[in-house]
């Protein structure tokens, strides 16, 4: 097996963590949660598509949208602690000049709908990903004053679409955690158990659409960014077809030519309905190339199962909850794919980090520093990207033949799945091993992204649905994977899904406790 002795002192590392940090998480986490304020106003409960309609039809005005989500993100984020800044005054003159177009265009509701089917929306977006005037450090403390001053493609896009920003969201450091928390802005609690994390990257973003702060917004995924948050918080979220969708004005990035093989912006929503939608905004010329609006029978599709990897010794075990949610087909490739997908991203060139900057002229010669400094309380930086430092200089020293063997493996299981999927098959498969975790467990569960990580390595289209209930009440999600531009067929599926097991569901508040 490759890297056997590698995969045993990662393994046993992650075990003596896992022993040192379990018994005090579990007396720091012996309290029970706050929850969050009940929803009250009923706008919140409509979906983006259903929103963009009575606001085109005059039912509603998009400045009382606006007024009630900017009252929502008010009351919960206190508790959540989602959102790093806001537009919440120019929100509302955007909203107010919608609904002077609405009152004297002469454009038919279906010439609106096409030209601008998110007229009037809210929009959150990833703090990430560049929106104009709004703060713009990814949870970087030196950058802490740093503004976006254009907006990301994607964000213009949606803009050109009708819809509204109205926040940016927390991420973790330069977005290397599956915990939300930097320096600047803390830690994002999880809307279903303050108690637990939404995981990352797009935890914020994940969160505030959980907790009704927001119908839809942007995230970005390299690794299950986009996923693992939407899993941990029962929220839809797509992550497209590589190079489908720009990404363009995200922090981190790089210039390494296969960057945008593995990484992409995508959807996130507390509606399926509206994945397809936002997706065909996204994609822009791409669109076509998803015929997103081809009808699809569901009957007639293939599906596919696996209820875990197949073995891996660095993955913990799915939890019975999630395995009873899945059937089983045997991808025996599956069972290595840490080994596939870890070096293969980590061999990506240029990307942004605290040790590739400006700021260190040297930069591998700080990393032993900086994590002394972490361990002294002094350094300005988080741990997971001191961490990221060491697992790429680490990474440069796989041999080129090592190198060549894991390409060999990752093109043939890719070639195994695109042949078992073709083009009317999806496979469903976890996005994690269990549900929302305490905060920091994530430290020892970190090799568990292999799950979602995989996918990227892949280069295929994958949608997490919401399918229940845990019996403490956490979301439990799946991923839904197609072959490449085969997008809609995984957010079919998400409909179908959402219908058979009720999707996205409030979260408990001081007068639900469901």
């Amino acid at each position: 097996m490759i890297f056997r002795s590698q995969m045993w002192f990662l393994w046993f590392s992650s075990w003596i963590l896992r022993c040192i940090m379990k018994p005090f998480i579990t007396l720091r986490y012996i309290r029970t949660s706050k929850k969050l304020p009940p929803i009250r106003n009923k706008l919140l409960l409509h979906s983006a598509t259903t929103l963009a309609r009575m606001i085109r039809t005059r039912q509603v005005t998009s400045e009382e949208v606006v007024k009630a989500y900017i009252s929502r993100i008010r009351d919960i984020n206190p508790l959540v602690n989602a959102m790093t800044d806001s537009r919440f005054e120019a929100a509302l003159l955007d909203a107010r000049y919608v609904d002077r177009v609405v009152e004297t265009t002469e454009k038919s509701e279906q010439e609106i709908a096409k030209e601008t089917p998110f007229l009037g929306v809210p929009l959150s977006v990833k703090g990430s990903i560049a929106t104009k005037g709004l703060k713009h450090s990814a949870g970087q403390l030196r950058f802490e004053k740093r503004r976006a001053q254009e907006d990301a493609e994607a964000v213009k896009l949606m803009r050109d679409s009708g819809a509204i920003p109205l926040v940016v969201t927390n991420t973790p450091e330069l977005c290397m955690m599956i915990e939300t928390y930097n320096k600047i802005n803390g830690t994002t609690n999880n809307p279903y158990d303050l108690r637990r994390t939404p995981g990352g990257s797009s935890g914020g973003e994940a969160a505030l659409l959980a907790s009704a702060g927001s119908v839809i917004g942007l995230g970005s995924d390299i690794a299950g960014s986009l996923r693992i948050p939407a899993a941990f918080t029962g929220i839809f979220a797509h992550k497209p077809t590589p190079g489908v969708v720009s990404h363009v004005g995200h922090n981190p990035t790089s210039t390494d030519e296969n960057w945008s093989r593995f990484f992409t912006f995508g959807p996130m929503s507390r509606y399926a309905e509206d994945l397809a939608p936002m997706l065909k905004v996204l994609a822009n010329k791409n669109a076509d190339k998803l015929r997103l609006d081809e009808k699809i029978h569901i009957r007639d599709m293939k599906v596919y199962y696996m209820e875990d990897d197949g073995g891996s010794r660095l993955t913990s075990g799915v939890g019975r909850e999630i395995k009873a949610a899945m059937q089983k087909v045997d991808i025996k490739e599956m069972r290595y794919a840490y080994e596939i997908s870890v070096p293969l991203v980590l061999q990506l060139n240029d990307i942004t980090s605290v040790h590739t900057s400006d700021h260190h002229p040297k930069p591998w010669k700080t990393i032993i520093l900086d994590l002394l400094k972490f361990f002294t309380c002094l350094s300005e930086n988080t741990f997971p990207v001191i961490c990221y430092a060491i697992a790429k200089k680490l990474s440069l020293l796989i041999s080129g033949r090592r190198l060549a063997e894991l390409k060999r493996r990752n093109a043939s299981l890719r070639n195994e799945l695109y042949e078992l999927l073709g083009t009317d098959g999806v496979f469903l498969y976890p996005t994690f091993v269990d549900c929302a975790n305490f905060h920091l467990e994530n430290f020892y569960k970190f090799f568990n992204v292999t799950y979602t990580l995989i996918m990227n390595a892949l280069e295929i289209p994958v949608t997490n649905c919401p399918v229940g209930m845990n019996g403490q009440g956490l979301p439990i999600g799946i991923q839904v994977v197609a072959a490449p531009f085969q997008d809609r067929l995984s957010i079919a599926v998400a409909n179908e899904l959402q219908t058979a097991f009720g999707g996205w569901k409030e979260p408990p508040s001081t007068e639900n406790t469901a």
